[in-house]
């Protein structure tokens, strides 16, 4: 039976910040939702996939949100592994949220 879950991280930094670590292979990334908070100006975000603090991969690197606007960084599936993460930065701290949708199988 598979379980579905949320995770959400407000006011991410210009420092990495892990939002989900996966525990098992059949970890499946549904969506990762990034939303500019402050209405003044867009916000560059970075979005990898990690073994601890070493990137593995990008998913997105340096997307702008724009002002009172979110935006998707997945158009499909994606897998995570056991043992692997998802960090995001900010080019501008406290002005993105985050939230993640997963299914583990």
């Amino acid at each position: 039976m598979a379980s579905f879950y949320n995770v959400a991280r407000a006011n991410v930094n210009s420092s990495p910040v892990t939002v989900l670590t996966s525990d098992a292979d059949s970890t499946i990334v549904l969506s990762i939702l990034v939303a500019n908070n402050i209405g003044s100006s867009a916000v560059d975000c970075t979005v990898s996939m990690n073994t601890g603090a070493t990137i593995n991969n990008y998913l997105g690197y340096t997307i702008p949100v724009p002002a009172d606007s979110n935006v998707d960084f997945i158009a499909n599936k994606y897998i995570l592994p056991s043992g692997k993460s998802i960090r995001v930065t900010s080019s501008t701290s406290g002005q993105l949220d985050v939230a993640i949708s997963y299914v583990v199988v």
